[in-house]
């Protein structure tokens, strides 16, 4: 694949991303403010349940399909890329019919005795229905991202979020008066009538853009069989990790609600602040992340195939890169605003405060996304899945033993260990397998010299304005956006960004006219 089409995919997914994750965001404070602190407790709770039948239904499904088609691209191993979509449909609908079946049906016993709060019954029955739809979906959206056709998903995506949040806006204001109950059940029903709609869309965009291929034996058995390799070893870790997150959920609010005494709604509180705003704000500036490892899959698994070990090795160095001066920057800006973007976002000290603790782990997080990604696309699932399982058996056993003595403090220092935990590994096994090897004095040292520096500069720089008006979203809007022009200009400085950075960047834009037309010259 040429770099001008990864760049194109990289920016109608980036251009979704930055747009769903902002409207999510912004909906998302819209609904901490109509739910409060128990009522995203409440709400977190049934998603971690949620989450965890969501994983064995559809987990793994997307990449593989993404894979595949990507090799039958590179070399013919399926007989047809439709072969691999057919197959993995009917894979996904069998395993997400049943899945689903399962969760309706024993829903009273999973909110009374699982999450051990009746008032989750009827979300987990609401969000049944929307599996079979997200499997589907799934499948789909990795077939056109293997064909780099990313308009397709990118705008389904969009769709997904803009009915949910139209739905949920107009239903919940009906419901929240009943209580927590029918207020968090609204929310997950917005979300279930998203799934389906975003799945409609996508068949409909299939069918309308389907064309004949060429006439070749359907490897039917072969694509079954490698869909299984491929699929089976991401579900089934990713469920265990996802079980394993489940019961640590549930042990941090039995962990809280002993240190504060017996007080079930102020740990379910302190929950609700810590899973359903401090970590979204830390994970929403993975847009631009995302939407590169997604469009990179394919390239680095039909490279992979192909034996093209330098356009591995390529992918994995820009990426890493990325995510590095990407990470040390954020890091930056939320240790300048902690305080005013807990305050104005929500309403809550207690957001500013973990925010400020946390924010070192964001370097981690990102790195340990692309890493895991880039792992799964070059067939070293079983690696991540390892660390996951290692990584969630540690935490589950710290909690048990510090949270209920030094409540939600105890767990923002296992949170931070256990990022360092896996993000290292998984980058060692990169490494390893890639031959990759990262400038830490560009990548890392020089950039967190740039940030610290900017960092403590723009906040006495904002202090000293406080007095005269400069305050709040404005405050925070110039900081950020000075914060970031004066560590790119920095970045050029100490040589962390190059001039061949940006001449790779701009030979990416070229037109297929004007790179023809160099090759004949």
């Amino acid at each position: 694949m040429s770099k001008k089409t990864v760049v194109q995919g990289a920016i109608i997914v980036l251009a979704a991303s930055i747009l769903t994750r902002i409207l999510g965001f912004v909906f998302r404070i819209y609904i901490s403010n109509q739910l409060g602190a128990e009522g995203m407790g409440l709400y977190q709770l049934v998603l971690s349940l949620y989450m965890l039948v969501v994983t064995f239904a559809t987990s793994g499904i997307s990449i593989a399909v993404s894979r595949m088609v990507a090799e039958q691209l590179e070399v013919n191993r399926y007989g047809s890329k439709k072969t691999v979509l057919r197959m993995s449909v009917t894979y996904s609908l069998l395993v997400s019919l049943g899945v689903a079946f399962l969760l309706f049906w024993c829903a009273e016993p999973l909110g009374n005795y699982i999450l051990k709060d009746p008032r989750t019954v009827l979300s987990l029955k609401y969000l049944a229905p929307s599996i079979p739809f997200m499997a589907v979906a799934a499948c789909i959206k990795g077939y056109y991202y293997a064909l780099r056709k990313s308009f397709m998903p990118s705008s389904a995506q969009v769709i997904e979020q803009i009915v949910k949040m139209a739905f949920i806006m107009v239903v919940i204001q009906l419901w929240l008066p009943y209580g927590d109950e029918y207020a968090c059940a609204a929310a997950v029903l917005g979300m279930t009538v998203g799934e389906i709609s975003s799945c409609v869309y996508a068949v409909c965009m299939y069918f309308a853009g389907k064309t004949k291929e060429k006439k070749q034996v359907y490897k039917r058995r072969v694509a079954m069989k490698t869909i299984l390799q491929i699929s089976l070893p991401i579900q089934f870790s990713s469920t265990f990790h996802s079980l394993l997150r489940l019961a640590e959920n549930l042990m941090i609010i039995a962990g809280l609600k002993v240190f504060s005494g017996g007080d079930s709604s102020q740990a379910i509180g302190l929950y609700g602040i810590l899973k359903g705003m401090v970590l979204p704000l830390l994970a929403f500036p993975t847009s631009l992340l995302s939407a590169l490892v997604t469009t990179l899959i394919p390239e680095v698994a039909g490279a992979n195939a192909g034996g093209k070990c330098q356009t591995v090795s390529r992918a994995v160095r820009k990426v890493l890169q990325l995510t590095l001066l990407m990470s040390v920057v954020i890091v930056a800006l939320f240790m300048i605003f902690p305080n005013e973007i807990g305050v104005l976002l929500y309403g809550e000290q207690q957001v500013g405060q973990m925010l400020q603790m946390l924010c070192f782990i964001c370097p981690l997080m990102y790195l340990e996304m692309v890493t895991v990604g880039i792992l799964n696309a070059i067939g070293e699932q079983m690696k991540p899945m390892q660390y996951n399982i290692i990584d969630a058996v540690l935490r589950i056993g710290l909690i048990w033993l510090f949270v209920p003595l030094g409540g939600i403090q105890a767990f923002l220092w296992i949170m931070i260990g256990s990022n360092l935990f896996t993000s290292i590994l998984n980058l060692r096994r990169l490494l390893k397998v890639t031959g990759v090897k990262p400038d830490y004095k560009n990548w890392m040292v020089k950039p967190a010299i740039a940030a610290a520096a900017t960092g403590l500069l723009v906040r006495l720089g904002c202090q000293l304005l406080s007095g005269y008006g400069f305050q709040g979203w404005l405050m925070i809007g110039a900081g950020c956006c000075i914060t970031i022009v004066i560590y790119i200009v920095l970045l050029f400085a100490l040589g962390c960004v190059k001039k061949k950075d940006l001449l790779w960047l701009k030979d990416c834009f070229r037109s297929k006219k004007s790179a023809v037309s160099s090759t004949k010259h």
